[in-house]
């Protein structure tokens, strides 16, 4: 059964914060997202306080619920992080905050990203010399997150004892 979101959800409000060459930004990630989500409600003619839902992607360091306390959201009722970067991690934090507001989990989610580079490194790229555990272990050494690795054939290579080479 497919979904039906026509007349249920709109996108009512954009925010953003200013862009800057890579590591020349001044302010923390946190500030920036909390500072371009009340934009967003400034732009949809929303209270902070009506929003009850957040949905971001790609492990964002910035936890809704911190920011929630940060910016006075008085009732948190959702929370998602899509597990996907690139090109299609935006889209899945925008489709699940859709999600949210059509089956009534949620009344207002906002969908977010905050990404300063220049503060933790470059997104996706290997850290060399950092002693890294867990399955960063297995892509780490080899630089930007590739296809490979997102599949997990590093890793289950580790586990193929009768493995064809």
């Amino acid at each position: 059964m497919a979904w039906d979101l026509k007349d249920k959800v709109a996108i009512v409000g954009i925010g953003e914060t200013e862009y800057t060459r890579w590591g020349r930004i001044q302010r923390s990630e946190f500030s920036c997202a909390c500072e371009s989500i009340l934009k967003a409600c400034d732009d949809a003619g929303i209270s902070v306080k009506d929003l009850d839902g957040f949905a971001s992607f790609s492990d964002d360091r910035n936890d809704p619920t911190s920011i929630a306390t940060a910016i006075g959201v008085p009732v948190l009722r959702f929370s998602n992080m899509m597990w996907g970067g690139g090109g299609g991690g935006g889209s899945g934090a925008v489709m699940n905050a859709m999600l949210a507001v059509a089956t009534g989990a949620a009344n207002y989610v906002v969908a977010y990203r905050s990404l300063c580079q220049g503060q933790f490194g470059r997104f996706g790229q290997s850290r060399g010399g950092v002693r890294v555990g867990g399955a960063a272990a297995f892509q780490a050494p080899y630089g930007m997150l590739v296809a490979g690795q997102s599949i997990g054939a590093i890793r289950a290579r580790r586990f193929c004892s009768d493995c064809t080479r």
